[in-house]
């Protein structure tokens, strides 16, 4: 690579390094204004649902802490409200219509202490009938059958109990009300007195509210019922309810997360919450983070354009100098660079440019003829030496002779020698399997005439990887190395195996086994060892390593040669090659993506 070329990439890499820079510190003012965006936004929202939610808790407080106002009444001089209910829990007989007004009197009395008081029941056990009085009527109603705390009213308890929000209906409308109930004083006899509230201040709370989020639901609930819902739900099953003081993010049992925070009030059984989705509750505090990100991004872009804008008007003019050395580099060596530019120092670039693609011009000229006379030279040389045609037409020259004289055994053999010398100097690479077994069973012709019946061949290959191709010249090293260091000349029963059988979808394993001279465990973990030690000498380019070497760089992975022990504890060596699955069509079609 050039200086030129070099300070140009260290020029572009400054560049773009500043660049880099820019954007990094812009992103982290985007994200330390957004960061400050959110936590503001969050601070106003919790501030107006804080708000709210003091409001409704501190509603609750007045509705619990008022509660024994109803009774001052009873308590008070100058009034018969005493009298009139002392009679009506201390008897059993039936009231009169002036008893009925006395009574409607005196629960009128204690309703007006409270004006959220939505109805108020006056229930003695012992009388077959029960009276209860509207705020919006002027005279006692007959107990319904109906009444929902018909049960509560009924329980044994004396003290201050309140019940969640059941609907009750009068003659004109329906109510959801919660209840407040407490027993009567032992001198006045056997008794309770229910109150039931109107949730109207809290709905206003909540509706005056400004929070713009679907999702917030403030609820007032007492050992787990629910005394108001923001959202008018009162479903157990729908509304969140936390049975005790939280502030943090929850899942719901429909799997929604939501941010919920109760705390307790009034009574110490009551518990005021509110929760809003979470989802919701981030997207809203993240209100203007999509605005900040477009103004940051449009600003991106319009540094981007002036700085490309800047670019362009200072690298216009080295322009023609990069395109007039592009020309140059497309072995347009007769281009020169005008030299006219406004540039410093530019006009003396191009000269120095036109002035070494002059002598660059003579030098490739030398450079290829000096060239083209030597690969002559070599050429000739080696068809001097050489002559595959003559070769082949001299060993058919001899099969003939031998044919002609009865020898038919030694013609046989010069057409395997002939047959594997051509598949030796073959330009094919990668070949059929069942081509690259037939050259073997040639090779190992060409022994068995030396050595008769000494050594017996067999064959084993299941019969599904022989739709595979192989490297050329696989077995015969390995077949040479057994006749040259493993075979026995006085053993009668020598014989060598080859195997061939997958892996797996991809692998395929052939094995050369025999049971000749072996090899101690020391030497084949040496031998194994040096299998992956790279090529240093031309000594080395034939045998197992060679053999190793080209598996593992034509395969790729894991492949390649190991040594092993014979399996079943005989004597000799059982050579294992792994192999990728690759058909000979595959193999051409692979070629043709290779990139020259």
């Amino acid at each position: 690579m050039s200086i030129r070329r070099k300070r140009s990439i260290s020029g572009n890499r400054f560049f773009v390094g500043l660049l880099s820079i820019y954007f990094v510190l812009l992103l982290i003012v985007i994200y330390l204004a957004c960061l400050f965006s959110y936590e503001q936004k969050k601070v106003a929202l919790m501030a107006q649902i804080n708000s709210t939610y003091a409001q409704l808790r501190q509603a609750y407080n007045n509705i619990t802490d008022n509660f024994w106002q109803v009774y001052m009444p009873i308590y008070e001089s100058n009034t018969n409200v005493l009298d009139t209910l002392t009679r009506y829990f201390s008897s059993d007989t039936s009231l009169t219509p002036f008893d009925k007004l006395d009574v409607g009197d005196a629960a009128r009395q204690l309703m007006i202490r409270d004006n959220d008081i939505q109805w108020i029941v006056l229930y003695n056990p012992n009388r077959s009938v029960n009276y209860m009085l509207f705020n919006n009527s002027t005279s006692l109603q007959t107990l319904p059958a109906h009444f929902p705390y018909y049960e509560e009213l009924n329980s044994g308890s004396r003290t201050m109990e309140i019940y969640g929000m059941r609907p009750l209906s009068d003659a004109t409308s329906t109510y959801n009300t919660f209840a407040i109930c407490s027993g009567i004083s032992s001198s006045m006899g056997t008794g309770k007195i229910m109150v039931g509230y109107s949730t109207a201040v809290m709905k206003k709370i909540c509706a005056n509210t400004s929070i713009n989020l679907k999702s917030l639901s403030f609820v007032l609930t007492n050992n787990g019922e629910i005394l108001f819902d923001s959202s008018s739900k009162y479903d157990p099953q729908k509304t969140f309810c936390p049975t005790d003081e939280i502030s943090q993010i929850v899942t719901a049992s429909d799997g929604q997360k939501l941010f919920v925070k109760s705390q307790a009030t009034g009574l110490n059984t009551s518990l005021a919450s509110f929760n809003v989705s979470w989802k919701e509750f981030f997207l809203s505090c993240h209100e203007f983070t999509p605005l900040m990100v477009a103004l940051a991004i449009t600003f991106a872009i319009v540094s981007v354009i002036g700085y490309l804008t800047m670019l362009r008007m200072i690298t216009k003019e080295v322009t023609v100098i990069r395109n007039g050395l592009n020309r140059i580099g497309e072995n347009h060596l007769d281009h020169q660079i005008p030299s006219r530019f406004n540039q410093s120092g530019l006009p003396e670039i191009a000269q120095s440019i036109n002035q070494m693609t002059v002598r660059l011009k003579e030098n490739i000229n030398r450079a290829y003829y000096y060239e083209l006379r030597q690969k002559e030279a070599e050429l000739s040389e080696l068809q001097s030496k050489f002559n595959p045609h003559f070769l082949y037409n001299t060993l058919e020259m001899l099969r003939s002779r031998c044919s002609q004289h009865g020898d038919d055994s030694t013609a046989d053999l010069i057409t395997q020698l002939a047959a594997i010398f051509r598949g030796f100097i073959s330009s094919q690479n990668f070949i059929p399997m069942t081509e690259e077994l037939a050259l073997s069973k040639r090779y190992l012709a060409l022994f068995g005439a030396r050595y008769g019946d000494k050594v017996k061949i067999r064959y084993d290959f299941d019969k599904d990887i022989l739709r595979y191709g192989i490297i050329r010249n696989l077995f015969q090293p390995l077949i040479e190395n057994y006749f040259v260091h493993g075979f026995d000349t006085s053993n009668e029963e020598n014989y060598i195996l080859f195997k061939g059988k997958s892996l797996d979808e991809r692998t395929i394993l052939l094995t050369v086994e025999d049971n000749g001279s072996g090899m101690s465990p020391e030497e084949m973990e040496k031998l194994n060892a040096k299998l992956h030690e790279a090529i240093q000498i031309d000594t080395e380019s034939y045998g197992l390593k060679n053999l190793h070497q080209r598996l593992h760089l034509f395969y790729g992975g894991d492949c390649g040669l190991t040594v092993y022990p014979n399996p079943n504890g005989t004597k000799g060596l059982s050579i294992r090659m792994t192999a990728l699955k690759m058909t000979c069509e595959e193999y051409e079609m692979n070629k043709k993506h290779v990139p020259k």
